[in-house]
Order: C-alpha cells, then sequence, then structure tokens
C-alpha cells in the first residue's frame, strides 16, 4: 500500500528552490499520472510554476492509455506504483512503445526487480521522491530534448491514433501474451465491454467465439487464431458472443506491432462486423 505525502514539510513533494522563467523556452504539455490526490495537487503547482501546461492527470493505467491518445502530451510524468491490475510500468510500456510518447517515471521507492522491470519501459528520465522543482524541470527537459533528437520520434504520429477513437470498425491493441491495452469505442460495442473492464485481461477471458465455417481450420482458443493470423497472412471470419450474450459475425484481421528494434510488441487487432451476418445467424 504506498502512503500519501502528507504531514509536516520535511515530508512534502516539493521543496522550494527558484528557475527563472526565462529558462522555459516552450510551453510543453505534460500528462500526469499519479493516484495520490495531494501528489496530483503539488506536481500540477510545480509544474505550472516551471511553465509548463497539464494536459491531463490520470489515475490508473487504463486511463493512462486513454488520455495518452486523447491529449497528446509531449511527455508523460508517470508514478510507478500505481494500484489495479496493471501498474505505471506496463502503462508507460503501452504508451511509448504504441504511441512514442516519452516517459519520466516518478516515484518514491526503487527495487532491483522494478528497476530492471522500469528501464525494459524505455523511460527517458527518472525523478525520485521528494524532489525539487529544478531537479523535474532538469528531468523533463533533457528528456524532451532527447526525445525529439531521437529517432524514436518518427513513429509518433498520433494523429492516426486518435483517429481509432472514431473508426466504424473495432480496433484492439494486445500485448504480446495476449492481453487488452486498448480499445476503441467500436471495439466496445462489438464486444459490449468497456475499455476500462477489459484493460489488462486475457482476449480469451473477455470474448467467446467460433469459426464461421466449420470447412475451415477450429482454432482452440481466440488467442490461437490471432497468433496464425498472423503467420499465414490473412483474416478470420468469425462468430463472436460478447458479454451480453448477443452473437455478432466478425471479420478479424491481424498485424503485428514492431518497435523499433524489430521486436514484438503486441498485436493490432482489427474487427469489421457484418452486419446482414449478424442479422443471420441471430435469426
Amino acid at each position: 500500500m504506498k502512503k500519501s505525502l502528507k504531514g509536516d514539510l520535511s515530508n512534502t513533494l516539493i521543496r522550494n528552490t527558484n528557475i527563472p522563467a526565462w529558462k522555459v523556452m516552450a510551453v510543453k504539455q505534460i500528462l500526469i499520472v499519479e493516484d495520490d490526490p495531494l501528489i496530483v495537487q503539488m506536481l500540477t503547482v510545480m509544474l505550472r510554476k516551471l511553465g509548463y501546461g497539464v494536459a491531463g492527470v490520470a489515475a490508473s493505467a487504463d486511463e493512462a492509455v486513454m488520455q495518452a491518445i486523447e491529449s497528446n502530451p509531449d511527455l508523460v510524468l508517470m508514478d510507478i506504483g500505481l494500484e489495479g491490475r496493471a501498474d505505471g510500468i506496463s502503462a508507460a510500456t503501452v504508451i511509448f512503445q504504441f504511441f512514442s510518447i516519452p516517459i519520466v517515471f516518478c516515484t518514491a521507492h526503487y527495487s532491483s526487480d522494478v528497476l530492471a522491470r522500469a528501464k525494459a519501459a524505455q523511460p527517458f528520465g527518472y525523478v525520485t521522491k521528494p524532489f525539487t522543482d529544478r531537479e523535474l524541470f532538469s528531468a523533463i527537459e533533457i528528456a524532451i530534448n532527447s526525445y525529439e533528437n531521437s529517432q524514436y520520434r518518427s513513429g509518433n504520429d498520433n494523429r492516426k491514433f486518435k483517429e481509432l477513437l472514431h473508426l466504424d470498425q473495432g480496433v484492439l491493441f494486445l500485448d504480446p501474451r495476449g492481453r487488452v491495452l486498448f480499445m476503441n469505442p467500436y471495439a466496445e460495442h462489438i464486444l459490449g465491454l468497456a475499455h476500462k473492464k477489459a484493460f489488462f485481461h486475457p482476449i480469451d477471458k473477455i470474448v467467446s467465439f467460433k469459426m464461421a465455417s466449420l470447412t475451415t481450420k477450429q482454432y482452440d482458443t481466440l488467442w490461437e487464431a490471432i497468433r496464425e493470423s498472423v503467420v499465414i497472412g490473412t483474416g478470420h471470419d468469425i462468430i463472436i458472443q460478447n458479454r451480453a450474450g448477443k452473437r455478432k459475425a466478425v471479420h478479424m484481421k491481424v498485424l503485428l506491432r514492431k518497435n523499433i528494434r524489430k521486436d514484438i510488441i503486441g498485436y493490432i487487432l482489427k474487427l469489421e462486423e457484418n452486419i446482414g451476418k449478424t442479422r443471420q445467424i441471430r435469426k
């Protein structure tokens, strides 16, 4: 259980130092991901004092992913120890690997295991609580500068990802283990489940399916069908039964998502409902 930073001044997040306003060259938008309201308030004051804008505040990993898409911040200030199914490291991995938005981790504690996982998420910086505004300023400026001068920036076309929210086609992102990282609104409609409910659950736990034709290869699980779809390079016509018990005829296409080193970091599912066939199977 994390402890809120309360009490006397020695236990506060902010230790006052003054940074000249001229050193803040441009207004950058920062997304705060933190589940302690007191720390959120302190960070908001600190960031605005330093000349940054606050793009939004998220208190959980799933909220962080959605807000990153919606607000397209210049940087995410991410607390590692979020409560819930996924922690800040998991959220940071999704946000950076899928959307190329740089991360600075903000945390009070580092164990060797946590540090190893944090490094794997490829953050552009760290700040350890408690920290001064000068330390935070330095971490953010170095991170943004490093990111803007790196090859990762070329992969950041977040406008393309924002369009996913308005497509008349279901889109899901899965991690390499088949857990749901993102669902757009139309995917929520098809599966009858909100992104928040599905987040970080295995795809096979949230949807039942069968192949649309008995003459095609049958799969024991949807996850098996997804992985083989990548291998054979074709989509599948499937019938899914969503959480509300409704059956829908869907064409599923699967794409691999790789990072800049060509490592597989997940899967992109595109689901297109065949309304005519859906009506037939419901008769």
